[in-house]
């Protein structure tokens, strides 16, 4: 059997491996463009094609989807993320199959993508929830080229437009939401999300150990949505609710139920409070970057309490209400002018 070799793709200029495979012809992009780090992991290949650890690699066209889907979802989505995300995969995975059936991976292109996304909408599936299953859907895919599945990741649309919506709660809804939350220990989570902006996972995810660490300061871990750790400042509003948490001898800052739990019991007292039942426990979220920007905070600083990546996110979340318009538009005061004289 022929040794493995380097190959250098004429098009793109990156580096390949190939080899002799159960009778076939074998290839695998080193995905570089470096002699030298190509020889290092040439030699690193061979390691492992000597020890028998690459011979579940498939060539283009040979996995279908079915089987990669479990695949994906046993080896990656349910051991290396959370519950939640987890989820989503296998939704969009599941709504895949539907619209597919058991393809042969390389035979996806951005047609399937579109009758994919044709077929959600014919469900009746709201614009928002076709994107999110089009993101995780995308996801799998980029790992089904990472794992050498398929030559070249599909191509997906941009995300389909929806129309933002202010998702600011005024004064008046949250008094009529907390005021049907019966439960201490639930209406202290929710003051402490509105008191911080800290999304459920941040919150239920907090532990003794990540509050003044340093002090005046929380942790939130790196295995939350931004994906690196972050410190903020503690106001009183959260010191307060705190206070409370420690006081009931608890191991966590607060009880251990999962986020679906929390926007059930969030969602409840939002129809006992006879309120509009697209609001969502994310929206006090919304609300603590629309009032630092009632309160006149600078956008770096909305951006920094928020953690936000970008700055555009940062635009969005800190929406003003109408009434703040309303009032910042009375405070300009236009001198007294002459009317015309009477003709």
């Amino acid at each position: 059997m022929a040794a493995p070799y380097l190959w250098k793709h004429p098009k793109h200029g990156t580096y390949c491996v190939i080899w002799m495979q159960g009778g076939k012809q074998r290839r695998k992009s080193l995905k570089t463009r470096d002699r030298k780090i190509a020889n290092i992991k040439l030699n690193h290949f061979k390691r492992e094609l000597t020890a028998g650890k690459v011979s579940s690699i498939i060539r283009k066209g040979n996995r279908r989807f079915y089987a990669f889907a479990d695949e994906f979802l046993k080896e990656h989505a349910d051991a290396r993320t959370r519950d939640k995300t987890a989820d989503l995969y296998r939704v969009a995975l599941e709504k895949a199959k539907l619209s597919w059936g058991d393809i042969p991976l390389g035979h996806i292109s951005s047609r399937h993508i579109d009758a994919y996304i044709s077929d959600m909408i014919r469900a009746g599936l709201a614009k928002p929830t076709i994107n999110k299953n089009l993101r995780h859907l995308k996801g799998a895919l980029r790992k089904a080229f990472d794992w050498d599945y398929i030559d070249r990741p599909v191509k997906f649309p941009p995300p389909l437009p929806v129309e933002e919506k202010s998702r600011f709660l005024s004064a008046e809804q949250l008094q009529a939401i907390f005021g049907n939350i019966p439960d201490q220990e639930f209406y202290d989570l929710c003051l402490f999300a509105l008191c911080t902006g800290l999304r459920s996972g941040e919150v239920l995810s907090l532990t003794w150990e990540d509050i003044d660490n340093p002090e005046q300061f929380m942790r939130i871990d790196s295995r939350q949505k931004s994906k690196r750790e972050n410190r903020i400042p503690i106001n009183s509003g959260a010191r307060a609710v705190l206070d409370r948490c420690r006081a009931r001898g608890m191991d966590r800052v607060f009880r251990e139920i999962s986020t679906t739990r929390v926007s059930k019991l969030f969602k409840k007292a939002v129809r006992k409070a006879k309120l509009p039942d697209d609001i969502r426990f994310h929206d006090l979220r919304h609300t603590f970057g629309s009032m630092l920007a009632m309160a006149g905070r600078q956008g770096k600083d909305i951006q920094d309490l928020m953690r936000h990546a970008s700055f555009a996110s940062t635009l969005v979340y800190a929406k003003l209400s109408p009434d703040h318009l309303r009032e910042a538009s009375e405070s300009v005061h236009v001198p007294l002018l002459p009317m015309p004289a009477k003709k």
